[in-house]
């Protein structure tokens, strides 16, 4: 037998076997978007693994945490400034870096973000509170605006709270009926204006049309009586061209008048 061939397969197979159980177990892949937080039987080293492949040592516990973008969406129950329940959908962008990873990691855990949304909208809550109820729709972008710097300097150095996102607001049943019932009496209200002015014009009209029948009666009036000769005009222009059935003359005395019929031949 040849020793010598047989000692170096034996060290082969023991390199062999050393590498396979380094690749076991000492070493780990970190998935990308991820980093590691290192542990030491459940104490935070403070080392931070990249994305990609490790070589780490035998009694290290690596715990990946996302370091992307991520939406979370909630409902917070706030009030207004009138004491008006308002319901508003908030979605937040949030996010944490390598740098602070092992410092949420030991102080909250994986679940960080059940810790930095209260806060998100315990900032959203002030701004809402600013406002009345019937205020909060028309400015729901400043108030997006002033909670997302507000929730930014209450998470500063813990989560980096990117923007947030109003996406619906509702209010309360009572408070609903309220808002459509005063807009119905506006609309009614409206409404009655809208005849009310329709009237008057009417009436301005009928006025305006009533004056000026008057004014030309008062005319037509005053020209009878300064030249007579009008009454003849008049009839010279209204006549047909046929001759008249009948002659209206005075009575004797100037007893009345006397309607003759007219004989044609």
């Amino acid at each position: 037998m040849n020793f010598k061939y047989l000692s170096g397969a034996f060290f082969l197979g023991i390199v062999l076997l050393g590498v396979l159980i380094v690749f076991l177990f000492f070493t780990t892949t970190v998935e990308t978007g991820n980093v590691g937080v290192i542990t030491n039987f459940g104490k935070v080293t403070g080392q931070v693994l990249d994305s990609g492949w490790h070589i780490v040592g035998p009694i290290d516990h690596v715990t990946e945490i996302s370091i992307r973008t991520i939406t979370t969406q909630t409902d917070a129950t706030c009030f207004s400034k009138d004491l008006q329940d308002v319901t508003i959908a908030l979605a937040v962008q949030t996010r944490i870096t390598k740098e602070n990873a092992t410092q949420i990691y030991q102080n909250f855990g994986v679940e960080y973000m059940s810790q930095a949304t209260p806060k998100i909208l315990d900032a959203l809550k002030a701004e809402t509170a600013r406002y009345d109820a019937a205020e909060i729709i028309a400015n729901r972008d400043k108030i997006r605006s002033e909670a997302l710097k507000a929730a930014q300097e209450r998470l500063a150095n813990f989560v980096d709270v990117q923007d947030l996102s109003i996406v619906n607001v509702a209010f309360s049943a009572d408070y609903a009926k309220a808002i459509e019932a005063k807009q119905v009496a506006q609309q009614r209200a409206e409404q009655a204006k809208y005849e009310l002015q329709q009237a008057q014009v009417e009436a301005e009209k009928k006025v305006a049309s009533a004056k000026g029948e008057a004014e030309a009666i008062s005319i037509r009036g005053d020209a009878l009586a300064k030249n007579p000769a009008v009454i003849e005009l008049e009839l010279i222009n209204k006549w047909d061209g046929k001759s008249p059935d009948t002659l209206v003359t005075s009575g004797a005395s100037g007893a009345g008048s006397i309607i003759l019929p007219i004989n044609h031949k």
